[in-house]
């Protein structure tokens, strides 16, 4: 019954800590490792260098077909 418990409260804990990372978040540049460097976090405006790159990167990999085999 106690594991229980700590299991619901963990679970709460980690979900209130997500809700309140997305309520909290900057638009695109949410949470960024350049975040501090990012033109487009300092200025409101422009798109994340970095997730276009790894969208790219996947774009990639789908066409070359090395994801989704």
């Amino acid at each position: 019954m106690l594991i229980n418990v700590i299991i619901v409260a963990a679970v709460a804990a980690v979900l209130f800590l997500c809700v309140r990372s997305i309520v909290k978040g900057d638009g695109e540049c949410s949470d960024c490792a350049s975040g501090s460097t990012c033109t487009a976090r300092a200025t409101g405006k422009g798109h994340c260098e970095v997730a276009q790159g790894m969208m790219a990167d996947v774009d990639k990999a789908f066409k070359s077909g090395t994801i989704g085999r």
